[in-house]
């Protein structure tokens, strides 16, 4: 009941806030639109009815134009109608073979068991919009894009924060060059939690759901940077992490980033649950630094070496400054890249690195002497 209450409440607040609420699409503003009126109406289907899908996925889709929801499927049948009922979503599914044809899916269930939904919902001819992490494993991860092309479908990951203010305009003047040579880059998210907030069943104590700061958080942070940068390629150097009773609670990594314009990046991240960090992605130029902050609404600031504030950079208007407007942004390319065959912003190719660099650093810590246990 409190799930359910919850959702709808997400619900109304984020139809206030949807920039598709009136009905009508009102984000021109925003590069591109969707100006797909009279295409046929999309068929999306939900596989995972957790938080992320009834609290940021279905308040964004079920107020976009030419989009209908017809089914939610999750293993438990409640959780599934108490979702539906939320949304007015007509039919609910505990397994994929059971749910009827659709356009699109959104498969928003834990990494760890992607195996057993990717390769089914890409094998039913479907669309596949897959949560962040894409995959456990960079074997997982080319066995999706592999079926994908085999199926002729297209499958794409939730990187939402690619979409807000901060990250686009980094990007941008990174690619125009005109702040000078990168010297290093470091990036760092953490804070100090009392507890995960969760119950025992939640996915990050079960390792084989995936679970882990890296994982889950770090997977956000990870491809921001990259994105920022432009990275081609990457390569581990070194990492350690902090665990406790099997949970990994901190991540520390140091890796060399492969520019576009074939220069290597000295790379530092730092992800943590249990310390409050620096937050924020920090690259350095010969005079200064420049800062990005990780989430919607924050600043993109010029320091100096020594850590004092020059000044605030006013951003790009077609990135995002609320996550609504993020998850509106993304769904809208992934349509038309599932209209149009071409890669979007949100092509799971693109985040190949950073799944790369994150199975290389559980791999490295496994059995080592990198993991502090306490």
């Amino acid at each position: 009941m409190r799930e359910m209450l919850a959702a709808t409440r997400t619900r109304r607040m984020a139809k206030r806030l949807s920039p598709c609420a009136s009905g009508a699409c009102a984000c021109e503003h925003w590069r591109g639109g969707m100006t797909h009126m009279n295409e046929p109406t999309l068929k999306v289907g939900i596989v995972g009815a957790g938080v992320v899908t009834s609290g940021s996925h279905l308040p964004v889709l079920v107020n976009m134009p030419g989009i209908h929801i017809e089914w939610v499927c999750d293993r438990s049948l409640a959780t599934a109608r108490a979702v539906a009922h939320s949304y007015k979503i007509g039919q609910v599914y505990t397994h994929i073979s059971e749910c009827p044809d659709v356009d699109v899916v959104l498969v928003a269930t834990p990494v760890g068991s992607r195996k057993e939904v990717v390769p089914e919902v890409l094998a039913r001819g479907w669309h596949a919009f897959c949560e962040k992490p894409f995959a456990a494993s960079l074997a997982d991860h080319d066995a999706y894009l592999d079926a994908a092309a085999r199926a002729g479908v297209q499958i794409g990951v939730g990187q939402v924060r690619r979409y807000s203010k901060p990250t686009l305009t980094a990007r941008r003047l990174l690619r125009r060059g005109f702040l000078g040579p990168v010297l290093r880059v470091a990036a760092a998210e953490g804070v100090h939690q009392r507890g995960t907030g969760r119950g025992s069943g939640w996915h990050m104590t079960d390792p084989s759901a995936g679970g882990g700061a890296l994982m889950e958080t770090g997977s956000h942070l990870v491809d921001q940077v990259f994105y920022i940068l432009g990275a081609t390629d990457v390569s581990l150097r070194e990492c350690i992490q902090r665990k406790h009773m099997g949970l990994e609670l901190a991540t520390a990594l140091v890796a060399d980033l492969y520019a576009a314009d074939g220069t290597t990046v000295d790379c530092s991240i730092e992800v943590s649950m249990v310390e409050d960090l620096c937050n924020g992605v920090f690259v350095e130029f010969p005079n200064f630094v420049l800062r990005a902050g990780l989430h919607f609404g924050e600043t993109l600031t010029l320091i100096t070496r020594e850590g004092e504030t020059l000044c605030e950079l006013g951003m790009d208007d077609d990135g995002a400054d609320t996550p609504v407007q993020g998850f509106f942004l993304e769904w809208r390319d992934f349509f038309e890249q599932c209209r149009t065959g071409e890669p979007s912003t949100v092509d799971a190719a693109s985040v190949r690195n950073t799944t790369a660099l994150i199975e290389a650093c559980y791999r490295r810590v496994q059995g080592s002497d990198r993991v502090l246990s306490r």
